[in-house]
């Protein structure tokens, strides 16, 4: 289990938010935004304001489990690698942990049940003697369309290339396929029927049905021809 999968699992799930903390994220954050402060001491968030506006929920409910939960499927994974590589990162350091920062496209899905693209920001909030004691989380709107199968990550501090390479190759490996994967691909890909497909690889057609459905949503496209179109230009097959 890594260090952020440990604190989600000790963590309360009813925050019990400081007023004096809320009050000071009022006046720090824009309309649009939404903040919280996670205490690494505490194990939980300590302050939180602007959901209700942003995605429908009241600050009160605002803790790391939620935040996890309601994010979109295809976005999932990546942020909680993201989450467990700059944490781990972060605590192994002992110096300027004021200029380290952590910024990436998301989705999360609003009380309503909305698809709502954002954009979080992780940085350190409060620190002593060369421990982190406070990180503080912002989500804003999106302004821009994300691209499918990209998603953008960046960070900053001193030596942070090492967590930029190390989520660049995790994202790299949530885009391969694996052999039968590519194989189904690339023969419906030379004009192979789905039955043809079935026939040579000796399994039915609902798995090949089902190994499609799942492509097509872990690549976001939208039917067969993308998704092969997408393989051929991504070079996957």
């Amino acid at each position: 289990m890594h260090f952020y999968e440990t604190l989600l699992s000790n963590e309360p799930f009813q925050p019990n938010t400081s007023t004096k903390k809320s009050d000071l994220l009022k006046t720090a954050r824009f309309s649009d935004e939404a903040t919280y402060i996670y205490s690494l001491e505490k194990k939980k968030i300590v302050a939180a304001d602007g959901w209700l506006q942003l995605l429908g929920y009241d600050n009160s409910e605002i803790n790391m489990h939620l935040l996890v939960s309601i994010t979109a499927p295809d976005f999932k994974e990546f942020i909680i690698e993201m989450n467990n590589q700059a944490l781990s990162f972060i605590l192994s350091k002992s110096e300027n942990l004021h200029t380290y920062s952590c910024t990436i496209e998301s989705k999360k899905i609003s009380k309503t049940g909305a698809v709502v693209s954002l954009i979080e920001s992780v940085r350190v909030f409060k620190s002593s003697r060369g421990k982190v004691l406070e990180v503080i989380g912002n989500y804003k709107l999106n302004p821009r369309i994300s691209q499918p199968g990209n998603k953008y990550f960046q960070a900053s501090g001193p030596g942070i290339e090492t967590l930029v390479e190390k989520m660049q190759h995790f994202e790299a490996q949530e885009k391969v396929m694996n052999k039968r994967e590519s194989k189904v691909i690339r023969m419906l890909a030379n004009g192979k029927t789905v039955s043809e497909v079935t026939n040579e690889i000796l399994v039915s057609k609902s798995t090949v049905e089902k190994i499609l459905s799942e492509l097509c949503k872990k690549f976001k496209v939208s039917n067969r021809a993308e998704l092969i179109a997408y393989s051929l230009r991504n070079e996957m097959i």
